[in-house]
């Protein structure tokens, strides 16, 4: 049995021992042990990224959530703050875990500098629900495109032309589907203007949350 015994606590000692594994679930063990002691922070972030990777390939894309954004919390800088969020979002998604996708998100905009990063992060998080919808769709997986393109039409991130189609193609599958009244509903919906919610829009709620109650720090 290969021992995963801890003997080592810098990025550069923790990746010699990584590489003499070849199983993936005991790089696994190796690297949770490694993060049961006090390591340095660039040690810490490694340990992290390496098992968020390890996890995705295997599909378990929970813990490698949860360590993408334990990844974040130890980055120096927003940038990469930004980027492990933007990844975590990604492992969310593929489970439908908009709440945890919101808090990703959230904690994202906080990290951001301006208006064209906000912008960008909009985008990006509008783009990636999309292209995954679109997936489900061509999987014949109508009730999970259903589920993200509702979400969709309930979030700030998507303008009114945008809410539209959305609508017609919640409409068009709940038809494929034979939920009529569902179809017949958001046909209906799509004839009226959209109405503007009141405490919906993430950046209202991100400027409500500090970086403390996030987890973040000044840097």
């Amino acid at each position: 049995m290969v021992s995963t015994k801890i003997t080592s606590s810098s990025v550069a000692e923790i990746d010699n021992k990584l590489k003499t594994f070849n199983s993936p679930m005991v790089k696994i063990e190796y690297l949770e042990n490694c993060l049961k002691q006090m390591l340095p922070n660039d040690a810490s972030r490694y340990c992290h990224l390496q098992l968020a990777d390890l996890y995705a390939q295997r599909l378990m894309y929970g813990p490698a959530s949860r360590h993408m954004d334990n990844a974040a919390d130890t980055a120096v800088t927003f940038k990469d703050k930004t980027v492990y969020y933007l990844k975590e979002i990604n492992f969310l998604l593929k489970m439908n875990d908009f709440l945890m996708i919101d808090k990703a998100y959230k904690k994202a905009m906080l990290c951001s500098n301006n208006n064209a990063e906000k912008d960008s992060l909009k985008t990006f998080l509008k783009r990636e629900m999309m292209v995954l919808a679109e997936e489900y769709e061509k999987k014949n997986k109508r009730s999970s495109a259903i589920l993200i393109y509702e979400r969709l039409i309930s979030m700030p991130i998507t303008n009114e032309a945008e809410k539209k189609e959305l609508m017609a193609k919640v409409a068009s599958l709940s038809s494929k589907m034979g939920r009529i009244k569902e179809a017949v509903r958001y046909e209906q919906m799509m004839q009226h203007p959209i109405e503007k919610r009141k405490s919906n829009d993430p950046d209202d709620e991100a400027r409500k949350v500090s970086l403390n109650d996030l987890g973040l720090e000044m840097v």
